[in-house]
């Protein structure tokens, strides 16, 4: 999914996300479901979508774009559909450690290891804060 030499997202062979497209190249691809765009009002905007399905996982994505260009993306999946509205009721923080486990293996089995790349760094993060944890792409 992620091309080690470039930092493209791969989901077909005919649909890529390369790093610079912008917003609305990366919308018209209808990847997923439940689109959201939030505008950080900074030059930041936010492009999120879930239930993006790649082989036997299901992805939400966060798309960053700074004016208008991307340069973030931001991951989690699960191997069943993700809800589209979730709650804390579900939550716990042993369930969320094992997720950024799978993460880190992900990204080992997908790029070799976490850190820097011609194309930018790759991190997997567990946000103890906010309880979530995810695989972070940052390009340039």
């Amino acid at each position: 999914m992620i091309d080690r030499s470039t930092g493209d997202l791969i989901f077909f062979p005919s649909v890529r996300v390369c790093v610079g497209d912008q917003l609305e190249t990366v919308a018209s691809l209808a990847l997923g479901e439940g689109h959201q765009v939030q505008d950080m009002g900074t030059g930041w905007t936010w492009l999120r979508t879930q239930n993006v399905r790649k082989e036997s996982q299901y992805f939400s994505i966060g798309f960053a774009f700074y004016n208008n260009r991307l340069r973030q993306v931001h991951l989690v999946f699960s191997p069943t559909r993700l809800e589209l509205s979730s709650s804390w009721d579900t939550w716990s923080e042993s369930a969320e450690r094992q997720r950024l486990g799978e993460y880190k293996q992900w990204v080992r089995d997908e790029l070799g290891h976490e850190g820097r790349f011609p194309w930018g760094t790759v991190e997997v993060v567990y946000d103890a804060k906010g309880g979530s944890s995810g695989i972070s792409l940052r390009y340039g």
